[in-house]
This record gives structure tokens, C-alpha cells and sequence, in this order.
């Protein structure tokens, strides 16, 4: 039977975070990356192959789109195959935003300074898996593009972890990628975009964490974002890409160049939804996007993205961690 995310999932909120206990949380999350094993390449195949019949879904800017009771493995299989992405609308149920919201301002507060606490007790095994300054650069690189690693708050961190076994996600993803997910600590983040908002670079997560990786990527806005809302969304080429598309001509070589993205993809031009907090964005590691661009932003976006990967084929240099 294929896996679907639960009809009424119970539900963990943010609203405990406080009552929670610290050094355990940060106990916890050192251990689920301290015991992260790649493991061999899983036998286990998914439940459904593609299915060749019309799909259950609307199409909207080239993506299709379905509601969170939709969501299925085979749907999202499905919709990476043809289109790259799936947007799925009201992922997250609307009780849980505030807190989350709230969270990702603590956390930005308390990352600031010495003292450790709820939102910021980076766990031990973070200078383990990061040294020679690794884990200072990430913190910087993450600083200056307005987000922040979810490790370094692991009580919240783990609290993410229950609302995503609550949706159903592990399952779901478990089916998908037919093997069990783990996680990364670089690229799961909370995210509050500075403004004004800068010009981005187009690019493909695999120029960096590798083109022979399973993933995908759960890109979650907690405010109405995109389109002519007054706060950056994303900006997406809505096709399925097979390779990595050339660095020629762009600022790093890991992305690609406005330039690039106009000449090649002129059959499937640029798109930038209009998200609703809650919707979700789910992609893999071909997929070629940046964050939304426009002079005129006036509204910060907050955001949770979680990239998932098959345990036999995480990318090493993210530093997995076990779910």
C-alpha cells in the first residue's frame, strides 16, 4: 500500500519548546549525527512506478499542484519526473505557524550572543564534523543570506523533527526515495530573508552536493510570499532537468548565469508562484531555482527548508544526520 501523509496527524506545536529539556535535545541530535552510517544501496524498490495515466493535479505557472490530503509518494514521484517540482498546498496546518514564526526570531536572537538555552545549544558533535574553522564559515555563510542551521538549536530542531513525523513525512519519504531519509546539517535551515533582498544566484543544489545523490527538498514558507505579494518567494524554471547546467558566464561555479537561464529555457521561461503560509515546494537536486528577485520587497519571508536524502546516497560534505 502506498504511503500518504495521515488524514488527521497529531499535530506537535512550538508552544513547549521552553518546557523542553535542553541537554537532552542537544544529547540527542549529537548522537543522530555522530551515528549517521552511509548504509548500502537499498534493495527495497518503491511501491508504485510511474503511473502512466493523467495525473490528479492542476497545473498552475508550469507546476503542478495538488492539497496536502493529496500527497502521495507515487504523486510526487510523478511530478519530479515531469516537472521538477511539486507545489503542495497547506502542508503545514495554520495552528503551528505562529510558533514557528516565533521560533525563527528567538533562534536569530539568541545565535547573536554566548549564553545557550532553547533556541541556541549547538550540539558537541557539530565541532567534530565541522572543524578547522568549517563550522564558523557555514555559521557565517548562513548569517549573511539571512538563515540559520536548525542544529544549532537542537530543542527546536527536535520539536521539527516530531511535526514532520506527525505529517506523515518520514513515511512518505521513505516510500519515495525507497530507502529510509536522513537529513543534513547544512542543509536544514531556518530562514527570515534580510532586506533588502540582493540578486541571488540561479543554481542547482547538486552542483555542490553532488549530481549522484537521491534527494528532495521540503521548502516550506510560514508567510504569504512570491508573485506581486511584497515578499520574495522563488523564482523557478518549471522543467525537469536531467545534468548540471554550465557555470559559464556566472558569478560561481556553482550557479548559472541569468544570461543562461533566458537562452536555454525560453520553452519553459522563469515562474514565481504566489505561496500561502504552509504551502510546500518539494524538489530534488536538479532542480534550477533563486530566491525571488524584485527591487521592491518590503516584507520579510520566513521559511523552513529541509533537504532529505536516501541514506546510501547522502551527500558526505552536508553532514548527514539520522532520523
Amino acid at each position: 500500500m502506498q504511503s500518504s501523509l495521515p488524514p488527521q496527524p497529531r499535530i506537535a506545536g512550538f508552544a513547549n519548546v521552553e518546557s523542553r529539556c535542553v541537554d537532552h535535545d542537544s544529547a540527542r541530535l549529537s548522537s543522530r549525527i555522530e551515528d549517521w552510517r552511509p548504509e548500502q544501496a537499498s534493495q527495497r524498490q518503491p511501491t508504485a512506478a510511474l503511473d502512466p495515466a493523467r495525473p490528479h493535479w492542476k497545473v498552475c505557472d508550469g507546476l503542478p499542484e495538488i492539497e496536502a490530503t493529496d500527497l502521495q509518494a507515487n504523486i510526487l514521484r510523478q511530478a519530479i519526473h515531469q516537472h521538477g517540482a511539486l507545489l503542495v498546498r497547506n502542508l503545514l496546518p495554520q495552528n503551528v505557524l505562529p510558533g514557528l514564526i516565533l521560533a525563527i526570531d528567538r533562534v536569530t536572537e539568541a545565535c547573536g550572543g554566548a549564553s545557550r538555552g532553547h533556541y541556541f545549544s549547538p550540539p558537541d558533535a557539530l565541532r567534530i564534523k565541522m572543524p578547522k574553522g568549517e563550522l564558523g564559515r557555514s555559521r557565517a555563510f548562513h548569517r549573511d543570506s539571512g538563515s540559520i542551521m536548525c542544529a544549532e538549536a537542537p530543542s527546536v530542531a527536535e520539536t521539527l523533527l516530531e511535526l514532520y513525523a506527525d505529517l506523515g513525512l518520514k513515511a512518505l519519504l521513505t516510500d519515495y526515495l525507497g530507502e529510509l531519509p536522513c537529513l543534513s546539517v547544512k542543509k536544514w535551515v531556518l530562514r527570515k530573508t534580510l532586506l533588502p533582498v540582493h540578486q541571488a544566484g540561479w543554481h542547482q543544489d547538486g552542483a555542490f552536493m553532488g549530481a549522484d545523490i537521491h534527494s528532495i527538498n521540503v521548502w516550506i514558507p510560514l508567510t504569504r510570499c512570491g508573485g506581486d505579494t511584497g515578499a520574495p518567494g522563488m523564482d523557478m524554471v518549471p522543467a525537469r532537468l536531467h545534468n548540471i547546467v554550465s557555470a559559464d558566464g556566472a558569478l560561481f561555479d556553482w550557479s548559472v548565469s541569468p544570461e543562461s537561464v533566458t537562452e536555454q529555457f525560453s520553452d519553459t521561461p522563469p515562474v514565481a508562484p504566489v505561496f500561502n503560509p504552509g504551502d510546500a515546494l518539494l524538489f530534488d537536486h536538479f532542480f534550477l531555482h533563486r530566491t525571488q528577485y524584485r527591487s521592491d520587497f518590503q516584507r520579510p519571508r520566513y521559511a523552513l527548508e529541509t533537504w532529505f536524502f536516501g541514506q546510501s546516497a547522502a551527500p558526505l560534505n552536508q553532514v548527514p544526520i539520522r532520523w
